[in-house]
């Protein structure tokens, strides 16, 4: 699974700013750097079905909160 894996990734930096989970939305930009992972990476994900995420029209969203749970594999 690739969420449990890859939990050691987390930028922790963005763990410990609390600017970042106050926002209700993320962009890709915000998931990349909490995760540490590439636009392209995010984008297969979101392909696959493998992270949890929205799309309004054309532009992705992403929940902070299920992002986090996706990571710990929950």
């Amino acid at each position: 699974m690739v969420a449990v894996n890859n939990v050691q990734c987390i930028n922790h930096e963005m763990c410990n700013t609390k600017l970042l989970f106050e926002n209700l939305i993320w962009t890709i930009d915000e998931v990349c750097k909490f995760t540490a992972y590439k636009k392209g990476t995010i984008y297969n994900l979101v392909s696959n079905g493998i992270i949890p995420y929205r799309k309004r029209g054309k532009r992705l969203f992403f929940i902070p909160c299920e992002i986090l749970s996706w990571l710990k594999g929950e």
